[in-house]
């Protein structure tokens, strides 16, 4: 990118800030309905919190970062569908481990849902962790279990995630579905790269944006290095840890109705960390594992698909325990050999690669994904309103259907786009 640039207006119709899923989503429909756009990415490459690892010699995609396209996702398997990407369900099969037995847990989202179901319907909003203090009569195991949804799938902390928040989890008739994509998530990102209209759009990459001034009906953008960029309006997808990081984009005037939305987020904390090994130690069928580790408490393996690859998974607090090590890696195999009840040896022998990326210390994403502190219900819509018709948003920060998916990244990004013709009609 970067090189035969089309030749595009001084003052454009729309600028996007960020070139991950919601960005490129956004620019897409944009470009496509005849408008000029012009993308700002602070990193090197496109994708965002999408990172997909390619291997020389390993059959599968390694993904550092989003991996799971979760649910129904109707805009994205639209994409998906449209460009005949190969995609595969996950089966619904997870394991408890007391590092001393394994159990396949049939009744997973069962339990979720009676326990979930106790958050009450009104009242005053509390954290998870005080909301389970509270429930006297749920098991030790069940509780366990609670927290590690949150801090697993949520990738928040317990003590400051909303209970309010939970509300409703568990109570689809069936598991909620998951899928991968054969070839790699950063297949989905081609897709939406290659849907650029050429003619009206242009990607600069290692631009980080520092400044917006704005009034009604144009925007002035400032980069780090010292371009200004023109626009009609302007489209913002950056990850809600910049939004809270003292290199937050400055909005001129200012912004106050999204900083306080900010204010009422939180930014989950994660550590994903893949090895590949020279031969398999667990059970092919197997899919997630859920375990009492306060390292890493999730794991799971490629199924359906077979291979050596085997994804683990700390968030909230257990992410900041295991971030602390001084050897992140060797914390992390001492976590999989007391869960899989595998000696440590055996394990080090069959090891062949160690593959992770650290999403906290990124300067461009400053964490993994967000959810709703207490009392912060209704913020993630908060961030998503328009301003003035001309600054929109986008990313899963701005949805509260969605939240901390490329789902929800893409649904948004196309909201946006879809507000900002609306504005310019």
């Amino acid at each position: 990118m970067g090189r035969n640039r089309p030749r595009i207006a001084d003052v454009t119709d729309a600028i996007i800030i960020g070139a991950g899923a919601a960005g490129l989503a956004a620019a897409r429909d944009l470009s496509g309905a005849g408008k000029t756009v012009v993308i700002l990415e602070a990193r090197e490459r496109i994708g965002g919190r999408i990172f997909t690892n390619h291997v020389a010699d390993v059959p599968l995609p390694i993904e550092l970062g989003a991996e799971f396209i979760h649910g129904e996702a109707q805009e994205t398997f639209a994409i998906v569908e449209a460009a005949a990407l190969l995609v595969y369900q996950l089966p619904d099969d997870h394991w408890w481990s007391t590092g001393k037995q394994w159990r396949r847990m049939p009744d997973f989202w069962k339990a979720q849902k009676k326990i979930w179901a106790r958050v009450p319907a009104r009242g005053h909003d509390i954290s998870v962790a005080d909301f389970l203090k509270r429930q006297k009569s749920l098991s030790p195991r069940l509780k366990r279990l609670a927290i590690n949804f949150v801090e697993g799938y949520h990738a928040s902390h317990a003590d400051r995630i909303s209970a309010a928040s939970m509300r409703g989890t568990g109570e689809e008739n069936e598991a909620p579905k998951q899928f991968r994509i054969a070839n790699g998530y950063d297949a989905l990102l081609e897709v939406l790269r290659t849907g650029l209209d050429p003619s009206r759009s242009v990607v600069h990459l290692a631009t980080e944006v520092t400044e917006v001034h704005w009034k009604k009906g144009s925007v002035d953008v400032r980069t780090r290095r010292g371009d200004s960029f023109h626009a009609r309006a302007a489209v913002v997808t950056i990850p809600l840890g910049v939004w809270k990081s003292e290199a937050a984009i400055e909005f001129d005037p200012r912004l106050r109705q999204k900083e306080r939305a900010v204010e009422k987020l939180e930014v989950g904390h994660d550590v994903k960390i893949v090895f590949r090994f020279r031969e398999r130690f667990w059970d092919p069928t197997c899919n997630f594992v859920h375990t009492m580790d306060p390292f890493l408490p999730t794991w799971w393996t490629t199924a359906p698909a077979r291979s050596t690859l085997l994804t683990g998974w700390a968030g909230g607090h257990a992410a900041d325990r295991l971030l602390a090590a001084n050897d992140i890696a060797g914390r992390a195999l001492q976590s999989l050999a007391s869960s899989f009840m595998v000696n440590r040896r055996k394990i080090d022998s069959l090891l062949d690669s160690v593959h992770m990326h650290n999403w906290q210390a990124d300067p461009f994403s400053r964490g993994a994904y967000s959810y709703a502190g207490v009392g912060g219900e209704g913020a993630h819509n908060s961030l998503a309103k328009p301003v003035a018709g001309t600054i929109f948003f986008a990313g899963e920060a701005t949805t509260a259907e969605e939240t901390g998916t490329v789902a929800g990244a893409i649904t948004t990004g196309r909201r946006a786009a879809k507000q900002l013709l609306a504005a310019l009609a």
